[in-house]
This record gives structure tokens, sequence and C-alpha cells, in this order.
């Protein structure tokens, strides 16, 4: 009879902390306060910079060499890089032509999460 009444509390006690670890037991709404800052999004803009190609250049080592100052995606960067320059989409890059890097720049904005 001890054992059954042992492990009936155990389980009880276990079904309490499940329930108090997943749910809580005080809501967590009651102890947040509305943040100023949350409708703020990340803003950036585009900036090109012009670069004379050289020789075995790639769109990948540009970017390398003229990194953004936010994390871009490279799929992104390159749509971005094809539309400064259509006439890369169906040719090589050729030593020496001019053309524009997107590098993007974090645009800072008046948004302060408190």
């Amino acid at each position: 009879m001890r054992y059954l009444i042992i492990t009936a509390i155990i389980f009880i006690i276990a079904f309490v902390v499940k329930i108090d670890l997943t749910e809580g037991t005080i809501p967590l709404a009651s102890f947040d306060s509305p943040k100023l800052g949350e409708n703020c999004e990340k803003e950036y803009t585009i900036k090109t910079i012009p670069v004379i190609t050289e020789l075995g250049d790639s769109p990948q080592a540009l970017f390398a060499a003229y990194p953004s100052e936010i994390e871009v995606p490279i799929p992104e960067r390159l749509v971005q890089f094809y539309q400064l320059n259509p006439h890369l989409q169906k040719q090589a890059m050729v030593p020496g032509e001019l053309i524009k890097v997107p590098v993007y720049v974090n645009v800072y904005n008046n948004c302060s999460n408190q």
C-alpha cells in the first residue's frame, strides 16, 4: 500500500511540474509591457560600387571583395547583380569591363526597443 501511495504522489508531482513547465502557473502576458519599437523593421538601402573586372572575376568573388553591412543571401544579391548588369546574364565577364556590384547598407531609423 505504501508503494502505491508513493507512486501516486510521484505521478501527481510529475504531472504538476509538466503543466507548470509547458503552460506556466502565471500567465506571461501580465508581465509583458508593450514595446515601443515592436513594429519597426530593419531597413536597408542598396548602394552600387562600380568595379572594373579582372581575369577570373565572378559575382561571388566580387561579393566577397565588397561585403554588405547586413547579411543578405547570395541568391538575393545575384538577382540584384543581374538587374544592375543585365548584359552578364548571357555572357561571361570580360576583363576590363565596368560593372556595378550591389552592396546592402543598413539604414538607421529612430526605432528603439525599450
